[in-house]
């Protein structure tokens, strides 16, 4: 039996053109079995093949003639128009499938060109995707590790770690013209080629170090311990210095003084946009902690210890910091009430910043909404209810700092982040004879060299004028 001509008039003394009747070879010999069974009043031009079948390379079979008039594929790699006709093959070359069938049509050919403009159903048509990990996994299976011990290994980063790792490795092959799936041994000469393209690029001496850390960890070698580039990194920091401003970046009276009025007062009246805001600013003022590290903070016990004069929170043990070690995992953070039992209006304004006070409201108005047991939630949109993502939480730190300035009056500081929490809270601690310890104990710093290179702030004190004056003073008037 032959397959069922269609598709063309009936009036027509020749076949005609192809595109419109099934093809066979012309010597194919007839079978039932050569065509997939298809359901009554289906199209006979559009059969499926089955999942397993499509995966294999297309089939092409040769035609009585050299050239079909029609739409056939030309020599430029242009596709049938239509390719999803089955075609006629020898006896059990095509199988029988009964199992569900692809969506997609059979190709008419093994041609390399696709159905679509602008895509390809070839297997081999696009790049393997390329995650952060997996030019790193790659080389550890060189190294013969096992599945497991590479899993392990690759644990030891975060993903932004590995994401950035990713990116320095793409610029690299990029600048040496070479595919990103392959490592070669390391060339020191032409590794600092690269790093001088970015330093004339003026990239900061600490962006050339994190460079050296990636191209490290995807060589397997520790470049930063090479005579020649540790003598590049030390030229770099000398060419272009690292210069940081000790001023505050904004004032903490003014933002204090703004949280105790409107529009962040009466607190029963406010909305929760502006709570959320006065809520994540007292937790990042008075934790003195990362805003990564406050996204994690969980309101489950043990977690979250609520007493009378405190709350005792500590982050969720999934959660991973900056610096992963016992101290930096183990350490609580303990908002302590403030004011509860005012006197006089000044102690009532100060009561106003009670943050234990603020986050049992805020636990309160969220319940009934609330998705996750991260502490901070999103207020608005698709993700009202689930956990504020990191970045959220430092947006509303900042709007929380802007609308202080605006509602006193006074222009909005520019150049700021969320960070910037650390360094203000840290620094007026010291100012108010808080001792070094319990401020690195705070802010997880395991030695004060860190406080003194990086956040310690220059705060206006009367005490900076006493070396200046001392001296004036020793002026004798003639």
């Amino acid at each position: 039996m032959g397959a069922i001509p269609g598709g063309f008039p009936s009036n027509l003394q020749s076949l005609g053109d192809p595109e419109s009747r099934p093809v066979r070879h012309q010597d194919e010999q007839k079978s039932k079995r050569i065509l997939f069974p298809v359901s009554e009043g289906q199209p006979r031009c559009h059969r499926r093949t089955s999942t397993e079948l499509g995966q294999r390379p297309p089939l092409r079979l040769p035609t009585d003639q050299a050239s079909i008039s029609g739409d056939t594929q030309d020599q430029a790699g242009q596709s049938r128009r239509h390719s999803g006709c089955s075609l006629l093959a020898q006896k059990g070359v095509v199988r029988l499938v009964e199992e569900t069938v692809d969506s997609r049509p059979l190709g008419a050919s093994g041609e390399t060109g696709s159905p679509t403009p602008g895509t390809s159903t070839s297997p081999d048509s696009t790049e393997p995707s390329l995650n952060s990990l997996a030019c790193e996994r790659q080389l550890l299976i060189d190294r013969g590790l096992s599945p497991q011990v590479i899993s392990t290994l690759l644990a030891s980063r975060k993903r932004v770690t590995s994401a950035i790792y990713l990116r320095t490795w793409k610029a690299f092959c990029r600048y040496v013209n070479q595919p990103i799936n392959v490592i070669a041994p390391p060339n020191i000469p032409l590794i600092l080629d690269f790093l001088q393209e970015g330093l004339n690029k003026n990239l900061r001496p600490s962006t050339i170090k994190v460079q050296i850390s990636a191209l490290s960890a995807l060589f397997d070698f520790r470049l930063a311990e090479h005579p020649w580039v540790k003598r590049f990194t030390k030229a770099a920091t000398r060419l272009a210095p690292s210069i940081k401003s000790r001023l505050p970046p904004w004032d903490l009276n003014i933002v204090l003084s703004g949280l105790t009025i409107s529009p962040f007062e009466p607190m029963l009246e406010l909305p929760i946009r502006l709570l959320s805001w006065k809520l994540a600013f007292l937790l990042a003022i008075t934790s003195a902690r990362r805003v990564s590290e406050i996204r994690a903070f969980s309101i489950n016990p043990p977690y979250m210890t609520i007493r009378d004069d405190r709350i005792i929170l500590s982050p969720d043990p999934a959660f991973l910091p900056k610096v992963v070690s016992n101290f930096h995992r183990s350490q609580e953070v303990v908002l302590p009430s403030f004011c509860t039992n005012p006197s006089n209006d000044r102690e009532a304004a100060f009561h106003t910043l009670d943050v234990r006070r603020i986050l049992l409201h805020y636990l309160e108005v969220t319940r009934d909404w609330r998705q996750t047991d991260n502490l901070l939630v999103s207020f608005q949109g698709k993700n009202k209810g689930k956990a504020a993502t990191s970045q959220t939480i430092a947006r509303w730190v900042k709007q929380a700092i802007g609308e202080c300035y605006r509602s006193s009056g006074k222009d909005i500081p520019v150049g700021f982040g969320a960070h910037s929490t650390r360094a203000v809270a840290t620094s007026w601690a010291e100012r108010a004879s808080v001792t070094l310890e319990q401020i690195c104990r705070t802010a997880t710093w395991s030695t004060p060299h860190t406080f003194f290179r990086h956040y310690r702030l220059q705060l206006s004190s009367t005490e900076d004028l006493t070396f200046g004056r001392r001296v004036l003073h020793a002026v004798v008037p003639p």
